[in-house]
């Protein structure tokens, strides 16, 4: 497949779902982090994104999400059993105390 051409439908069981509502995340982020996996979704409300999740139960999905956004995602589908891990994507290190209570997400 050509780099200039975008895989609609994931092949394999792994995704990478960047959520990015103002594009913060740079397209040099993403061009890097497809270097490692194939399949990468941006995703631009929250809604989106957990729909996304909650469509694709057989995937093995990483989340990056922006800080200011995670809280409320993270509630509504931390429990689903196909969202592996959450990276917060926190460039100003806000303090994220309540992420404590999610072993799934990690704030480091």
């Amino acid at each position: 497949m050509s780099k200039n051409r975008r895989r609609v439908r994931n092949l394999e069981t792994h995704s990478v779902v960047i959520f990015d509502n103002d594009l913060k995340l740079s397209n040099e982020f993403q061009s890097n982090l497809k270097v490692l996996i194939d399949y990468v979704v941006v995703l631009n409300t929250e809604d989106d994104v957990r729909n996304f999740i909650q469509e694709n139960p057989y995937d093995f999905i990483t989340l990056i999400i922006s800080a200011e956004f995670v809280e409320n995602v993270v509630k509504h589908t931390h429990d689903l059993i196909q969202l592996h891990q959450v990276y917060i994507y926190n460039p100003l290190n806000m303090i994220v105390s309540w992420t404590k209570n999610y072993e799934k997400v990690n704030d480091q």
